[in-house]
């Protein structure tokens, strides 16, 4: 009997030709997916993890952090600059919403720019 034309040989080899292909699937699948490199802007950030807050109050102190920290930002900022308030008490605004877009702008500036930074390093290490 010949070999060559034998069916059940045929359909033997062509099944353990089948299941090679799918493992080099596997193993090419598993290793786009370590050279794929994770986004520094894709990264999940957890403040749990970063700030120790009670369970119930956490929306409570962002919020406080929120009002309070861009205006105290922005208070300093004009005593630093001496800023004369005075000029500008013609147009009936609130001097607390002054002092706090002040200090919103400088902190915003100030989180782009150690995020862009921070993004650059991250691109860096993972190279």
């Amino acid at each position: 009997m010949n070999s060559l034309h034998d069916p059940y040989l045929t359909t033997v080899k062509r099944s353990f030709d089948e299941q090679r292909i799918i493992e080099r699937k596997k193993r090419l699948k598993i290793k786009q997916k370590k050279e794929i490199k994770e986004s520094y802007f894709s990264k999940k950030i957890n403040l749990n993890q970063i700030l120790d807050l009670p369970e119930g109050l956490q929306e409570i102190i962002f919020f406080l952090f929120f009002i309070f920290i861009p205006y105290s930002v922005g208070l300093f900022f004009s005593i630093i600059a001496h800023l004369n308030i005075r000029c500008f008490a013609s147009h009936n605004f609130s001097e607390f919403l002054f002092f706090w877009t002040i200090g919103y702008e400088f902190l915003a500036s100030i989180l782009l720019t150690f995020l862009i930074q921070q993004s650059f390093i991250y691109r860096q290490d993972k190279v």
